[in-house]
Parts: C-alpha cells; sequence; structure tokens
C-alpha cells in the first residue's frame, strides 16, 4: 500500500504544533511547598488552651479529646468512613486564631504561593479557613481530590504546624508528576495545590501531625490575552501550521455502501489541557497553571492565521478486550467515581437456560452494592488485552465571548486531536464492564474528563 500523504502531513503538523505548545514554559506548579517561621500564629482551642509551638504530644492528645471524627461530603450527603478519611476534626468554632498578628505571615505566604501557582498579579487569591485536623498514629486520608466549596474556590492550602512526627506524608500528584511534604518539627509548612489534584496523607507512624486546612479562592482573574504573547517567536511558526492543518487533505479508506468521499480536511483542531475542570469552574478566566500559557499562545496563533478559538470539556471512551474469567458470570456493570470511591450505577448478573443461552436479566438495585474504595478495574490491569476502539466527544463549548453551552458538534475525528495520549495519567471518572455474550468475549471500558482548547477555521 502506498503512504498516505495526507495523512503523514496532518500528522507532522499535529506533531509540530504539539511540540510547540508542550515548549511553553509554565508561569507556575500544579503545587508549591513553603515553610515559615510560626511566631506570628497565636492559636488557642476552647477545652485545651493556648496551643503552644511546637505542638508537643500531650496538647495534640488534648486535642483529640475535643475533636471529632472527620467526615467527607459527597454531594448532599456527609459520610463518615475510617478506611477512606481516619482522621480527628477539631469543630471550627472552637478555634481562635489572632489574627492580626497571623495576616502579617498568611497574606505574604498566600501571594508568595500564588505565583509559585502560575497565578497572575492581576489575580487577588485569599485564604479562608476551613478544618483543623489531627492525625495520630495510624491515621490517614486516602487518595482522593478536593470537591469546590466556594465560588471562585481553586485550590487548597495546608498549613502544618510544627511538631515532632514520622509518617504522614501529604503527596499530592498531577500528570504523573508528585510533590510531597513531611512537615517540619519547628517551622509551619505551607502547601498549595489546585483542587482536580489528586492527593493523599499517608498514615502517620509516630507522633501528631497537626494541621489547619484553608479554602483558596482566587478573584479578579482574567483570561489569557493573545496579544501578551503575540512577539513570542513561535507564533509565526504555530500560525503556519495551523494554515496547513486547515488545507491538508487527509485520505479516509473507501467505504463504497457508505459513499464517503477519499479525503477530507480537517474541521477543527483539538488540543487537551493539563489540568482538570468541572463546567462551573471552567472558563478563559478559569485556567490554571500551564493551561493558561499555553492557550493564550494559541489564541495568539489562532488569531494571525485568522481562525476561531473556543474552550471544551470532552469525554474519552476506550474500550478494551478483557480476559478476567469471573467478569463471565456478569452481562454489564457500570460504577462511576464518587468523592469516597466507586459507586455502582448498574448491575445485570448474566443467567443462563438449559441449553447455555443467555436469558434475558433484570438489573439488581444498584444501591445494594456498596461504595467500593478502589476501581473496580484498573485502566493499567494485566487482565486488559488490546485496544478494541476509541473516542472522543466534545460535551461543552465556551467561546471568545464567554457564552457557553452544548457543542454544536460533539464529535472529534482522530485527525483532529493534537495528542494521542488523552488518558495516559488521568483517572477514569467511570468504568464499565460486559461480560461474554457468545458474540465476543469480554469488553471493558473506561471514561475520562479532559478540557481542551479547540481551534477553528474562518471567524
Amino acid at each position: 500500500m502506498f503512504p498516505n500523504i495526507g495523512e503523514c502531513m496532518t500528522d507532522k503538523t499535529l506533531r509540530i504544533i504539539g511540540d510547540l505548545l508542550g515548549a511553553v514554559p509554565a508561569a507556575g506548579s500544579f503545587a508549591a511547598c513553603r515553610t515559615g517561621w510560626a511566631e506570628n500564629l497565636r492559636l488557642e482551642v476552647q477545652g485545651v488552651g493556648p496551643i503552644a509551638l511546637p505542638v508537643t504530644p500531650a496538647q495534640a492528645r488534648q486535642l483529640c479529646e475535643v475533636a471529632r471524627p472527620a467526615r467527607y461530603g459527597r454531594r448532599e450527603q456527609t459520610l463518615l468512613d475510617r478506611k477512606v478519611r481516619d482522621t480527628w476534626e477539631v469543630p471550627r468554632e472552637l478555634v481562635t486564631i489572632g489574627e492580626p498578628r497571623w495576616r502579617e505571615t498568611l497574606l505574604p505566604m498566600v501571594d508568595t504561593l500564588r505565583a509559585d501557582l502560575g497565578l497572575p498579579p492581576n489575580c487577588t487569591l485569599s485564604a479562608e479557613l476551613h478544618s483543623m485536623l489531627v492525625y495520630e498514629p495510624g491515621q490517614f486520608f486516602r487518595c482522593h481530590q478536593d470537591s469546590e466549596k466556594a465560588d471562585d474556590m481553586i485550590g487548597t492550602l495546608v498549613v502544618t504546624l510544627p511538631s515532632v512526627f514520622s509518617g504522614g506524608e501529604l503527596v499530592i500528584e498531577q500528570q504523573g508528576a508528585a510533590v510531597t511534604d513531611r512537615g517540619s518539627p519547628e517551622q509551619l509548612s505551607f502547601v498549595a495545590f489546585y483542587s482536580d489534584c489528586e492527593h493523599e496523607v499517608f498514615p502517620v507512624t509516630d507522633g501528631f501531625r497537626v494541621t489547619l486546612t484553608y479554602n483558596l479562592v482566587a478573584r479578579g482573574r482574567i483570561g489569557p490575552a493573545s496579544a501578551d504573547f503575540a512577539a513570542h517567536p513561535s507564533v509565526p511558526v504555530l500560525a503556519e501550521q495551523l494554515r496547513a492543518h486547515f488545507t491538508t487533505p487527509v485520505e479516509l479508506p473507501i467505504w463504497p455502501s457508505r459513499q464517503e468521499p477519499a479525503h477530507r480536511v480537517p474541521r477543527q483542531l483539538v488540543y487537551p489541557l493539563d489540568h482538570q475542570y468541572s463546567r462551573h469552574g471552567f472558563g478563559w478566566d478559569r485556567l490554571k497553571g500551564s493551561d493558561a500559557a499555553r492557550t493564550g499562545m494559541m489564541l495568539a496563533a489562532a488569531d494571525s492565521a485568522e481562525c476561531d478559538t473556543l474552550l471544551a470539556l470532552t469525554e474519552v471512551n476506550e474500550c478494551y478486550k478483557e480476559e478476567y474469567t469471573l467478569w463471565s458470570m456478569t452481562q454489564r456493570e457500570r460504577w462511576e467515581r464518587v468523592e469516597d470511591g466507586w459507586k455502582c450505577i448498574e448491575y445485570v448478573e448474566a443467567d443462563y437456560d438449559e441449553d447455555g443461552e443467555m436469558l434475558e436479566c433484570e438489573p439488581d438495585d444498584p444501591a445494594s452494592h456498596p461504595v467500593r474504595r478502589e476501581i473496580p478495574l484498573a485502566p493499567d490491569s494485566s487482565d486488559l488485552e488490546e485496544l478494541r476502539s476509541s473516542s472522543i466527544t466534545s460535551t461543552w463549548l465556551i467561546d471568545r465571548s464567554g457564552a457557553a453551552g452544548p457543542p454544536d458538534v460533539a464529535e472529534i475525528r482522530e485527525e483532529e486531536l493534537c495528542t494521542g495520549e488523552l488518558p495516559s495519567t488521568l483517572e477514569p471518572f467511570a468504568v464499565a464492564v460486559e461480560g461474554y455474550t457468545g458474540n465476543e468475549g469480554n469488553n471493558a471500558e473506561f471514561w475520562y474528563r479532559r478540557a481542551a482548547v479547540i481551534v477553528r477555521p474562518g471567524r
């Protein structure tokens, strides 16, 4: 077979665009760590009294006595499960902080962390106290993401009070990278990170880990502007590649029964972003870290190439052949991620007649299945074989004016996607397994959410 010249040119163009955008330096990191002295922190807890810093084991035990088991939210529910989160929470109404002096330390530190996270100088970042936590030996908080607890909340600040403890590491992960904080015996430890980052607290093995947690709220943000990147030397090259992408026909397999054309030009270009966003927290002025810089570069190149630019939320679906025999007893089950684990939303048990033919079965009540702490089937499982199919669709678009709504074109074609490694470092939000049906073996499906920048020709 002769090489597909159009397809090769498009692949090359997509690689160049991906390399150019990938080389844009991030203004900051997904997580930032700093330390500071505690002389300005005056902390008092009702029933315990003033808290000495570093925190002594005796006072930490007193804090545990006035605390309650920490709960966590899932939608409208407040849940308690020590297999997911095992730590003590001191009721906020019992906590008093000497604000005037504390602000002398906290406000400059938050501004430093704002820059570390890559937020622009015109953004006002504030820290709102959420809770005081105490981890005694053996306690932990399993891997999770923080929910958006307030409008304009973009992340979390954890202030670990000075004390002597071992274990209890706070580990934050994003796109395969990790930041770890172990606290300090003498200084305050400040860790700020974006809400979409996976993070966990490993079990404390000795001593007590005591923290103040804050919601990070960003106000006054503005989105990236093409003018800020117009002079960048890569913009003309990127604009040239965009023009090539939209004028290079892609040759297609010829299917006479479908009467499709033998070639077509791409309708759009889709470049995935690094961070995850909810629909509520998505917009030009709400881009995080490296996403803002790369979007600004794309805006400048698209303007030069006279193209239109949109923001998009997308869903990725991948279907694999699966060989784990236990699933053969299941006709179909689907699990979706919730804050405390994985919830079953569909379950149909397989049943057969005397001749071995599969019967029509009624689904179980999903509520009868407890929430699982671990993913039912991991994307890196050895039970998965070849990839049978994959697709990506857009679910929400935001145009340059900020107007948002469902997409006019949901399908994203292979030749329109700037990188083929969408879910490589992402956690799926849904998993489904379908057992043997007589026509083919088991199927395992995974769904991922990803934000993206979309460029389309013309205006």
